[in-house]
This record gives structure tokens, sequence and C-alpha cells, in this order.
């Protein structure tokens, strides 16, 4: 995946010479294709593309103690634009590693949506029938932050190896109200060994808009995946509420479950899974959503990706909607089924 990589060798003057290596790393994805979507306000075919490039540094400071630094930019293959106003809006940190685990500062994924994405989708998040489509998200990525990871799960190569932990805040920065506005609050424990992955994560925020709109959140995730003969099994569920403390009024009230399975084929790899939300809050508001993709692999770096989605909601007056940027859709024109065809190239 590294195609440029700037690296120095730097000596520390002493009788025994300690030997400090850095480097620099731009890496990547492209991706672009067609998306056909409907069931929304009209039929839609479009040119998708959901790609990015990451700007990766690490330093070997001696003594098992490294320095590290990742900005990441997500952009639009079919248009040049940046994905939103945020140019590193999808990561942006610096931090420290060593035996003792890692500390990483900035903009960063809450533990939540990493457990969603890093062991219970099928597709990692990255592909039309991704769980985001209909499960919480759990905050995805969030400003100001400060996580530790203990040993035992490295978040700079997503290794896994043992018991692990997480624990982290993202600091609301408010100039009134306290320091808990606008905020958030999350960690994680987790298992990996031998084709195992389990992991369960907790997440709470707070959302002020104004006096008579401020939102307490909190979302509990338990997600695991599992090699069993050549397929791998994976399975989450999460309990999402939420309540204005202002009326006391609940704002949120439901459950998701995934179930899915990615298959390695010959050539490329079979994925699918099934999704259902149950709503408490609105009565009649649940969905279902089932989807598959093949992915072909011309390369170790270019594939070939064929996709399928569809959510059937129960309540068509309150439809959730496949949104992503495989689909070529925004919440104000996504359907309900979409197929995609693209190519994704590494870099």
């Amino acid at each position: 995946m590294k195609k440029f990589v700037v690296s120095s060798m730097v000596l520390a003057v002493s009788t025994g010479a300690v030997h400090a290596q850095s480097y620099l790393t731009l890496s990547g994805s492209v991706y672009g294709g067609l998306g056909f979507n409907s069931g929304g306000s009209a039929l839609r075919t479009a040119l998708a593309g959901t790609s990015s490039f990451m700007i990766s540094g690490k330093e070997d400071m001696g003594g098992g103690l490294s320095a590290l630094v990742k900005l990441e930019n997500g952009f639009n293959a079919d248009t040049g634009t940046t994905a939103s106003s945020t140019f590193f809006d999808k990561q942006a940190f610096l931090g420290l590693q060593g035996t003792w685990g890692t500390v990483r500062m900035g903009r960063l994924y809450t533990p939540s949506f990493a457990t969603l994405a890093l062991v219970g989708d099928p597709t990692a998040t990255y592909g039309v029938f991704t769980a985001t489509n209909l499960m919480e998200t759990h905050g995805v990525r969030l400003n100001n932050g400060i996580i530790y990871n203990s040993p035992g799960f490295n978040p700079w190569t997503y290794a896994r190896k043992g018991f692990y932990g997480a624990l982290a805040h993202y600091f609301g920065e408010s100039p009134t109200g306290g320091a808990s506005r606008n905020s958030a609050t999350g960690f994680s424990l987790g298992y990996g060994q031998a084709g195992l992955s389990v992991e369960i994560s907790h997440h709470q925020s707070n959302l002020y808009t104004n006096a008579t709109l401020d939102v307490d959140a909190k979302s509990t995730i338990f997600a695991a995946n599992y090699k069993w003969a050549q397929a791998r099994l994976f399975f989450a569920y999460s309990d999402n509420s939420a309540r204005n403390v202002i009326t006391q009024a609940k704002t949120k009230d439901n459950t998701d479950i995934l179930l899915g399975i990615s298959y390695p084929l010959s050539s490329g790899t079979l994925s699918a899974s099934y999704i259902r939300k149950d709503n408490q809050l609105l009565p009649g508001n649940d969905a279902y959503q089932i989807g598959a993709m093949y992915e072909h692999f011309l390369s170790k770096r270019s594939k070939v990706t064929l996709g399928f989605a569809r959510i059937h909601n129960r309540n068509p007056a309150r439809p959730h909607r496949i949104s992503n940027g495989y689909a070529g859709t925004t919440a104000v024109t996504a359907g309900t089924t979409a197929i995609t065809l693209g190519m994704t190239h590494r870099f």
C-alpha cells in the first residue's frame, strides 16, 4: 500500500549510538463507479466515489517508544471535490505508542464506531450495504478527542492479540454550560485470538442546540466475528437511547442487530449481511436491510466490486434510506434500493 515513503536515520551523539528512524507515508484509495438507486423521489443513476488519501508518519525514538501522526482526507473521485468542508475530515491526530499502549489526540474514531466497523460489519463500512445505512454510527469521528488503547490492540495496524481495551473523551469546548456540554465519552473491551474477535463498547454524548434542546444520548454495542472453515461470520447488537434533559422526553429508543458473512473465492470475496432495526419510540417505524457484494481482485491493489442493498421500511411515510458515496446518494437523493458497480485502486 505504500507508494511514497520518505525515511531518515537520526544518530544520537553518545557513546552507545541510539538509532531513531522516522518515515512519512502517502497512501489511500480511489473509487469510481456507477450507482443506481430507486425508491426515492426519482430513479437516479450517478457516478459515485468514496475515496481518500492519508499522510501518516511514525518515528522510532528508541526504548520501545514511537511518535505517531496521521492526516486523512476524504474526496469524491467523480468531481474532484472534498467530501466535506473539513479538509482532513476522516482522521487527524498525533500520539505516542509504547509497550504500555497508545495515546492519540485530535479528530478520532469513537471506540464504539471502531467496534462496529472493524469487528461487526463484513464491509468494514466500505460498501453499498454498509451497516451505517441502518445502524447507529456511535459518533463515527469526533473532534477534540484523546484516546488510550491498551496493549493487545494496535490502532496503527488494527492488529488484535489477547485482551485489550480503550478509553476516550471528546471535549465539547463549549464557552458556556460546563465541560459536559457537546462532549462525548466512550470505552471498549475486547478479545482477539485464533480467528475470533469479540468487543463490547459504550458511547455517551451530549448535543446542546439551545435552551430547550439539550440531548443526552447513550449507545452500547456488542460485536463479534469468527473464522469458521473458509468463511468468516459476523454479529453485532446495539442498544441506543436519547433523552432531552430539559423536557425529559425520549428522543431515541431503538435496537439494531446484524448478521453477516464473508467467503473467499478463487479470485475474490463474496460478502452479505442482514440488519434489523426495532424502534420502540416510534411504533411501526421498524426496518430491515439486506445486502451483498462481490469483490473481484485484479491485483494486490486493484479490484472490481458489484454490490446490492435494499431497505424494507415498515412505515413508508418515515423511511430509512440507503445514503452513502457508493450509491452516489445523499440523505436528500437516497432511495431504498441500490446497485453499484465500481473499481477501487489502493496506493
